[in-house]
């Protein structure tokens, strides 16, 4: 691959920054609760309640629009990998490698896709909160036979999408498949969602839900990673 290839894909893997930056709003519109919100059953909290449309509405067009600014950073990332992996000796290298890009490709579906179930999980609490007339038990019955259609593509989404990035991303990085510092692990989405909730834990906030944008902000630092591996190979060459 070309010098110029390469400084073209790590160009177009910037289309990330937008990208998970509506998604980050989008997170902060779903996520931030008051502080007094506690759980009612299952993933219900009273906190959904104060979510107004407006921030549904919100999220729902930033995943729109911030998947598809992702989709031409992920593509271009895949273009740079599937390079790689066809070089590469090790199988270990081409497993972990071929796990990211199946994540990478995952996650083209599965950002606009979990805003809209996320969004719609929340809406429809409220909504049948409001036509139950504020009875609560009513509402969380009610509301369990919208989420049980959703439950199976809901979870094995969330798996397939979340662990085949965190576990290909750390493989290659504790291998040095691309020669970047180990301390780029922490750079994986799930690794940075965690340190938000260790924040969020430590330090007292006048809201819940600090940690909600962390997730999508790990996705632009892991990105940055990912162009520190072009740029290995571009020194290389």
């Amino acid at each position: 691959m070309t010098k110029d290839k390469l400084k073209k894909i790590s160009n177009l893997m910037l289309w990330v920054i937008p990208g998970m930056l509506l998604c980050m709003i989008g997170d902060y519109c779903l996520g931030i609760e008051p502080k007094g919100s506690e759980a009612v059953s299952g993933m219900i909290s009273t906190g959904w309640l104060t979510i107004a449309d407006w921030r549904i509405a919100v999220s729902n067009i930033g995943g729109m629009i911030g998947t598809a600014c992702y989709a031409i950073a992920a593509l271009a990332f895949v273009d740079f990998l599937r390079f790689k992996y066809a070089e590469c000796k090790s199988k270990w290298d081409k497993a972990f490698i071929g796990m990211f890009i199946v994540g990478l490709i995952l996650g083209i579906m599965s950002f606009m896709y979990f805003h809209l179930a996320c969004g719609t999980l929340i809406h429809n609490y409220s909504v049948i909160y409001d036509a139950a007339g504020g009875n609560t038990d009513i509402a969380v019955k009610m509301w369990n036979r919208t989420y049980m259609v959703q439950v199976v593509p809901y979870w094995t989404t969330f798996f397939a999408f979340e662990l085949t990035v965190l576990v290909g991303w750390i493989g290659m990085v504790l291998r040095g498949t691309f020669g970047v510092g180990k301390v780029w692990i922490l750079a994986a989405p799930l690794v940075v969602a965690g340190i938000g909730f260790l924040i969020e834990f430590i330090f007292p906030w006048q809201f819940n839900g600090f940690c909600s944008g962390f997730e999508s902000m790990g996705w632009m630092i892991m990105f940055f990673g990912g162009r520190q591996m072009i740029k290995k190979e571009v020194q290389k060459d």
